[in-house]
């Protein structure tokens, strides 16, 4: 019964969380050679005589579009790492139960001599009380 794919959250947990790592590793490493890029990008702009004054808004925007969505994703990579393996190590904790009265069999009435009492058809006479007048021709 160990073979059961029940039996074995905690490998899927962990592989998992290994590959949410590396893909961390990954973005963590481009955010890095992106940041590095933008900033000499910037700096050689800066060189050939463009002001920084009127231009900080375009230097953050340069930042912000090269650079910190990489750092943004490896956070949520980070987190996702974590949370796989949470999550998968409380399925474990959960040991799987079959109650009882998922195998016994459809119970039987307890009554013998019960019967359905089926309703008769009524006349209009229970309508005459609630003012509904027919129309005559």
């Amino acid at each position: 019964m160990d073979d059961n794919q029940f039996s074995k959250p905690v490998k899927k947990g962990n592989i998992l969380s290994v590959i949410c790592w590396i893909l961390a590793a990954f973005l963590l490493i481009t955010a890095i050679v992106s940041l590095a890029a933008c900033h000499q990008n910037i700096s050689r702009q800066l060189e050939q005589g463009v002001p920084v004054q009127g231009n900080e808004l375009a230097i953050v925007n340069l930042y912000l579009t090269s650079c910190v969505q990489y750092f943004a994703l490896a956070g949520a990579m980070i987190f996702c790492a974590s949370a796989a393996r949470k999550v998968m190590a409380f399925k474990t904790d959960v040991p799987e139960q079959v109650t009882p009265y998922m195998l016994s069999e459809p119970a039987e009435a307890v009554d013998p001599g019960f019967t359905e009492e089926v309703e008769t058809e009524e006349d209009d006479s229970d309508w005459e009380g609630w003012g509904f007048k027919e129309q005559e021709k």
